[in-house]
């Protein structure tokens, strides 16, 4: 019932689906590792975003997720690239320059670590993540473009698309 999609996602992820893009989803999900909801709980959610976004005209190819705490020292917690190897892997696809859409700087990072194109979105950890790097003087955003939400960030895309 927590689970609330950011207004104009599932749209934007089924403008995606019209336009033959291939939509992913990545996530860490510590909250498996620290006792706070299990497997069943998280499958809940990812049905019920999965059935919204059908409700929507969209969907999603898969849901990779690490069940790893930041200091578990696996491959898959972003921002490693273990998630987006597992992708590239079981989609049979190369990742370069690909578009890759995410709201933390670990998001970034293992987008650029697989040479794919990060895209930041303000919503969800968005502006925290811009705040950081202002407050750290940090050059991690240099040339990564900033978008208020998916909605935006899928119209560029389809925009530079065309």
């Amino acid at each position: 019932e927590e689970w609330i999609p950011i207004a104009g996602s599932l749209e934007a992820i089924a403008r995606l689906n019209r336009a033959h893009y291939t939509v992913v989803v990545a996530t860490n999900q510590s909250g498996l590792a620290r006792g706070m909801f299990d497997v069943g709980m998280l499958n809940r959610i990812h049905s019920k975003m999965r059935t919204l976004l059908s409700d929507a005209g969209g969907h999603v190819e898969a849901i990779f997720f690490c069940p790893h705490g930041p200091d578990d020292g696996c491959e898959c917690r972003k921002p490693s690239p273990g998630l987006m190897l597992q992708i590239a892997k079981r989609l049979h696809v190369d990742l370069i320059n690909v578009p890759i859409i995410g709201d933390s700087l670990r998001d970034l990072q293992a987008a650029q670590a697989v040479g794919a194109r990060p895209m930041l979105v303000r919503t969800g950890k968005g502006e925290r993540t811009l705040a950081s790097a202002a407050d750290l003087s940090t050059t991690d955003l240099e040339g990564i473009p900033v978008y208020n939400d998916l909605a935006t960030a899928v119209d560029a895309l389809l925009q530079a698309e065309s």
